[in-house]
């Protein structure tokens, strides 16, 4: 995250006129009008968590209007593959938003903030503790202005603490928590999770958070800060793996595809890839045992319960993956859904997002790029039986509505060109 210096003393700026507020979102395919519809959103957001936040907010109907810094914006449009020039980083997280390019450090572009955030129901950003603050854009000073506002920042470490200032992103704060500690083969070191979850889910924990705000602002009249983090949200990943360490004292091994305290539970080789299967108490490993017509193992003292399977794990997986070679994927995935039980065939990216089952919850969506045409992307996570949701609006060019929002704003174009000549903009 940026740490800006705080800009010289701002010159007087006349106030832009009043309006009576944004224009709203596109208007959805849905004889329902979307439940967002309305609510005006400020995404001041970078990289992956903020922007994913706003992107959900956007599809649920909300109108956002990002601001990017001027010529280079966003970090992510340079990271990832790049399609025709245009990052797929960028495009993954930014659909459903006006694109406003705005120098903060310039007292233009502070004003430009601030008259929007005056009209917003809710903000959301992730700069470094205390240096929206510095150049009077802090929670504090647009509350004044905007006592309705809904004011989410989000840190790497949280608000309070020691590292509430200390930079970080979704690797380190995987290393920090304690996930990659107990992620991948026990013999091999630590390993981050492949997509940057972590990063994702707090986008989620955001959007989660800001909903509730607003709910308690229908009750008290009044906005709030929101303050969410990676590190917050990782430890809530953890699950039972942290109450188990907080009652016991017991650290979670590394358990390669499986968990430290189930056996057998993970991917198994079968004679052309792997299956994920597993049994989680003795009824499950009984059925286990019975589908792989392996009976001669269900009264071995040595997997008589939960406790001796974990202790034995290696026979036992070293037993059970043997079974499964005799067999392809296709093979035991059919066997065990006739038998009812969970099975899993570990798949490519290919597979999933080509199959039926994800196709019939809508999870892969287009919009289209002014640039490059029909853009395939994720869906959002969620469904309701009122609202249809799909990409309101395509992910912006940098500084596309630029114009737009400073025209509906009531500046004039001679102040919109001036602060252009400035770089404000």
């Amino acid at each position: 995250m940026e740490k800006l210096s705080a800009p010289a003393a701002a010159t007087p700026i006349p106030p832009a006129a009043a309006v009576d507020g944004l224009r709203g979102a596109e208007q959805s395919p849905n004889t329902s009008p979307l439940p967002l519809q309305g609510i005006k959103v400020l995404d001041l957001s970078r990289v992956l968590a903020g922007p994913y936040c706003c992107s959900m907010l956007g599809e649920l109907g909300a109108e956002v209007i990002k601001i990017e810094r001027p010529e280079r914006g966003d970090e992510n449009r340079r990271w990832g593959g790049l399609w025709q020039g245009e990052s797929l980083d960028y495009m993954s997280v930014n659909r459903n938003k006006r694109d406003l390019t705005v120098d903060i450090k310039t007292p233009a572009g502070q004003e430009i903030i601030r008259q929007i955030a005056a009209r917003s129901d809710v903000l959301v950003e992730n700069f470094l503790g205390g240096t929206l603050d510095e150049l009077g854009l802090g929670y504090e000073a647009l509350s004044k202005l905007n006592p309705r506002l809904i004011y989410c920042s989000i840190s790497a470490y949280g608000s309070r603490g020691p590292l509430k200032d200390k930079p970080g992103y979704d690797g380190a704060v995987q290393a920090f928590s304690g996930h990659m500690a107990m992620t991948g083969e026990p013999e091999g070191g630590p390993v981050r999770t492949g997509a940057s979850m972590v990063d994702m889910a707090t986008g989620i924990t955001a959007y989660a958070a800001i909903l509730t705000a607003i709910a308690g602002r229908h009750v008290s009249g009044k906005g709030q800060r929101v303050s969410v983090s990676l590190l917050q949200t990782a430890l809530a990943l953890m699950g039972a793996h942290a109450a188990t360490f907080l009652m016991t004292g017991e650290e979670p091994q590394r358990a390669g595809s499986g968990v430290s305290h189930l056996a057998p539970y993970g991917a198994f080789r079968t004679k052309d890839s792997y299956v994920v299967t597993g049994a989680l108490n003795r009824e499950t490993w009984c059925e286990l045992c019975r589908i792989l017509d392996r009976p001669d193992l269900v009264d071995d003292p040595r997997y008589a319960n939960e406790q001796a399977r974990v202790t034995n794990r290696k026979p036992l997986e070293a037993t059970v993956t043997e079974t499964f070679q005799t067999r392809t994927t296709a093979e035991w995935v059919s066997w065990f859904e006739q038998n009812d039980f969970v099975i899993s065939p570990v798949n490519s990216l290919h597979d999933v997002l080509t199959h039926p089952q994800v196709h019939a919850n809508e999870m892969v969506v287009t919009a289209e790029h002014e640039k490059v045409g029909p853009v395939k992307l994720v869906g959002v996570p969620m469904t309701f039986a009122d609202w249809r949701l799909k990409p309101l609006r395509p992910p912006p060019m940098l500084g596309r509505h630029t114009d737009e929002v400073l025209g509906e704003l009531g500046y004039t174009a001679e102040q919109i060109a001036a602060w252009r000549a400035e770089r404000a903009i």
